[in-house]
């Protein structure tokens, strides 16, 4: 049984809180929300990780680390996001539920909560052994990226995609960016992030909502009152921002082709079509019953893997594929060929297939507080209010009709292809 109520506990400080005595883990995290596209986007990923070793009351990842011993062994994780045009940025922190906590240890949320807001809220000075440690870190998951061949395709795909729009970054910054930083500069970043961006909290485990409010309301007291706060712009174009399909092509060396195809959708959360567009993307390329996993992976072996996904506060899908070189004009025209079909008319059995798979993941979801938390806190950052539950209804009540409707608005836009060097 899950209860999910929506708080705002003071002026630019959301709550989700999701009651529940369904996992013995309770989670709580903290996330300011940014527009993704802004100047300081560089500062904005490197300042959690300075944050997790800056505040007075646990001064460095020792003391902090010491804390979450004390905690059962409480993890908490700083998080960079991109949801949509928006980059989030904060804590994650995964602790035993209330339940199983020894009796006359005190309350474990309570001193999660305190330490959470002690990291966020209440830091000293930047040092800059810190600043610069954490910067080289940061440096080295940026350059990371490109290791993931899978997903850096879809992320080039994407680049090349959305050039002109915020979506294109790189939610962990600019490496360039990131070595520039002095602890001054973040300083001032940090203090303009608490007195413009909305705070959104999200907390899932056995105490009851009014309990969890109280308790986060005192401590978040420390929060600064907005001023000018700032909030962002998602948008979700219908067509194409060119004329025809772009094709990119980039070498590196790789074994096996990646094969990226971009997608315009133009339906997000916040449209009525959305669950039938999950249920497209569902069909298309998101479930082993699907087109692309059946037809053009299964039957005719022409990836070795083949799947989509959505972007639901973007309006966007990528189809990512793994490919032999020689195999990349037969499996772009068979990817595009499946679309056309669907567009022309979906079944009632691969509907029902794609309803039945889509729903056992989300129901599954809530065996989980961290991808509890991972919907949320995406739902908070948009100001959709839409529970899992509700989610799940309007999913169940979308028609074949419906689903067909959604499969037309999806337009291709972008090609790109990373094939071997030399091949």
């Amino acid at each position: 049984m899950h209860n999910t109520t929506r708080v705002l506990l003071k002026d630019g400080v959301g709550l989700t809180c999701v009651t529940t005595k369904q996992s013995k883990t309770s989670c709580l995290s903290a996330m300011f929300v940014l527009p993704l596209g802004a100047e300081g986007r560089s500062k904005s990923a490197l300042l959690p990780y300075v944050l997790r070793s800056s505040s007075r009351a646990y001064p460095g990842r020792q003391v902090v680390a010491a804390q979450l011993d004390n905690l059962y062994g409480a993890r908490l994780e700083p998080v960079v996001r991109k949801r949509g045009e928006a980059q989030l940025i904060g804590f994650v922190a995964d602790v035993i539920d209330e339940r199983f906590a020894m009796p006359g240890q005190g309350s474990l949320f309570a001193e999660t909560a305190q330490l959470l807001s002690a990291l966020l809220l209440d830091p000293g000075s930047f040092e800059e052994q810190t600043v610069s440690c954490e910067a080289e870190q940061l440096c080295a998951r940026i350059a990371s990226l490109p290791n993931d061949k899978r997903s850096w395709a879809v992320r080039r795909m994407y680049q090349h995609m959305c050039a002109q729009e915020a979506y294109s970054a790189v939610e962990l910054g600019d490496v360039d960016a990131v070595r520039t930083i002095s602890p001054g500069a973040l300083e001032a970043h940090y203090r303009s992030v608490i007195q413009t961006a909305p705070l959104q909290l999200f907390y899932c485990g056995s105490l009851s909502a009014e309990d969890v409010a109280q308790q986060l309301r005192q401590v978040m007291q420390a929060r600064p009152e907005l001023k000018a706060p700032v909030f962002p712009q998602y948008a979700a174009p219908r067509a194409p921002q060119h004329t025809g399909l772009r094709l990119v092509t980039e070498e590196e060396p790789v074994a096996q082709g990646k094969l990226a195809i971009g997608l315009r959708t133009g339906i997000t959360a916040f449209d009525d079509e959305y669950p039938a567009m999950i249920l497209v993307n569902a069909c298309f390329g998101g479930t082993t019953s699907s087109r692309l996993f059946r037809t053009v992976r299964e039957q005719m072996s022409l990836c070795y893997y083949a799947a989509s996904q959505t972007d639901k506060l973007k309006g966007v899908m990528a189809v990512s594929s793994g490919i032999e070189t020689a195999s990349e004009p037969r499996a772009r025209a068979e990817i595009l060929h499946q679309l056309a079909e669907m567009q022309d008319g979906v079944t009632v059995d691969e509907v029902e297939a794609a309803r039945r798979s889509v729903t056992a993941s989300l129901q599954a979801m809530k065996d989980s507080p961290l991808a509890l938390e991972n919907f949320y806190q995406t739902q908070a950052a948009a100001g959709l209010t839409e529970t899992l539950d509700e989610l799940i209804t309007r999913i169940q009540m979308v028609t074949v009709d419906d689903v067909t409707r959604a499969a037309r608005n999806v337009v291709p836009d972008t090609v790109y292809f990373l094939k071997g060097a030399g091949a």
